[in-house]
């Protein structure tokens, strides 16, 4: 193959493989303007369960609604262990399982009806930290003991791995009191999983 075709291969390689690692950024973008441009009624998210977090947007539709599907054990274990978006703000984690309870309720199904643990591990360990080491580290109050709080309010079981509590070099008693200590992420998720528990990573 001749220089001067190699060159233009590589140029357009090079202008298609910009423009691809653009595109999540171009996404939000164009998203972003398009939600500007739509106005919502008031009511349109709601949180009816889990109040002021995990908005949802709630359709009736009879497909795989958990609410009139017999024979559902509505037991899921979520784990977590990634630390998203701003500290400041509470773990998206935590938000995402506070919305599946909130779908849950809003789709019929009681809350005492819901078999639902939490297993955070790996980097997001500190979302679990009490409030006084929490803005140690960080200079603010912990966002997500309120969120937990009103996940422990709904019957959801908030669980922390002591394996990453030790990778990240935290002590024990800097784990909120209102958040349960397990040996190990890993252990928790396959117990649950071998009692029938659905597993979701978020």
């Amino acid at each position: 193959m001749r220089p001067a075709a190699l060159v233009v291969m590589a140029a357009v390689a090079g202008f298609i493989g910009g423009n691809v690692l653009q595109l999540p950024e171009l996404f939000d973008k164009v998203s972003g303007k398009m939600a500007d441009n739509k106005s919502e009624p008031a009511d349109f998210w709601s949180t009816p369960a889990i109040e002021g977090y995990g908005k949802i947007h709630y359709v009736d539709t009879p497909a795989f609604k958990p609410g009139t599907t017999a024979g559902l054990s509505n037991k899921i274990v979520f784990q977590i262990n990634r630390s998203e978006g701003d500290i400041r703000k509470p773990n998206l984690g935590l938000e995402r399982v506070a919305r599946v309870t909130n779908l849950y309720y809003a789709a019929g199904v009681p809350l005492d009806q819901l078999k639902f643990v939490v297993s955070i591990n790996g980097d997001a360990v500190s979302s679990a930290l009490n409030n006084d080491q929490f803005s140690k580290a960080y200079g603010v109050d912990n966002p997500n003991l309120k969120l937990i709080s009103e996940l422990k309010k709904a019957g959801v079981q908030v669980t922390i791995c002591d394996q990453s509590v030790a990778f990240h070099q935290l002590e024990r008693n800097w784990i909120d009191p209102m958040v349960t200590h397990t040996i190990s992420s890993g252990t928790t998720v396959a117990t649950l999983e071998n009692s029938g528990y659905a597993f979701l990573m978020l």
